[in-house]
């Protein structure tokens, strides 16, 4: 009875060591070994999103919006932003927008984490992103369209795409934005050099919407004008110059 007891410790003993040298063996073996960051994967279907959030949508919403903050910066690992994969992180925003179109925690992080990737041509799918969002006559939604507009021009240095932008932030059917947005076409073309373009687009602002604009907005655009489109020269012939002196 006592051999066996004695077996069976030994037999133990036995099992132990070889788990421990086992082990040993396998932390030797993978220590350096970390996981590979697979990419952006396409998201899933809006039902499934619910699901993954019990039924609650705004749940939902901010388990994603943890998940694409810190994607691709986990288990030790950082990843630059030009090496993610923005179509399929333009199709995860638009899966945040259907399960939440009021926050603007995703527009922020499009415009404001993702806009510092290094390669901006990359960025075009959430510009067009912005874009969409940005045409919402919800709260202050417009301004996703602005920020829209500032990365075509001046990151990507895409004029014509700019100048789209511009327009349809102009005549978006949203009261209360202020004058500089109504503005925005003029702007883009004066940063192209083509000041009278930008000078009949504000004369044309003024004509149609002056009395609807605050007096403080029609002064700046008249700043504008008078100070940065025209040369002293014109400035002191223009009658609207002229009048605001």
């Amino acid at each position: 009875m006592v051999l066996f007891s004695l077996s069976n410790e030994n037999v133990l003993r036995f099992t132990i060591a070889i788990v421990l040298i086992a082990n040993i063996y396998l932390w030797f073996s993978v220590r350096t070994v970390q996981g590979e960051w697979m990419n952006v994967p396409p998201p899933p279907s809006l039902i499934l999103s619910s699901a993954n959030g019990l039924g609650d949508t705004s749940f939902s919403y901010r388990i994603n919006g943890l998940m694409l903050q810190n994607m691709g910066d986990t288990g030790g690992q950082t990843t630059s932003l030009k090496d993610y994969n923005y179509e399929n992180l333009s199709k995860w925003f638009y899966l945040q927008d259907h399960l939440d179109n009021k926050s603007d925690f995703t527009p922020y992080l499009a415009a404001f984490y993702f806009g510092g990737v290094q390669e901006p041509e990359k960025y075009r799918p959430v510009i067009d992103y912005l874009e969409d969002i940005g045409a919402s006559t919800y709260a202050e939604k417009w301004r996703w369209l602005a920020q829209a507009v500032y990365f075509a021009r001046f990151r990507l240095n895409d004029y014509d795409r700019a100048l789209e932008l511009a327009d349809k932030l102009a005549t978006l059917p949203k009261e209360g934005m202020p004058g500089w947005a109504r503005q925005m076409p003029a702007f883009v073309v004066a940063q192209s050099g083509d000041k009278e373009a930008a000078y009949i687009l504000l004369l044309e602002i003024l004509r149609s919407s002056a009395d609807k604009l605050h007096p403080n907005e029609v002064n700046s655009m008249v700043l504008y004008i008078c100070t940065r489109l025209l040369t002293s020269e014109k400035a002191k012939q223009d009658p609207l110059c002229q009048k605001n002196e």
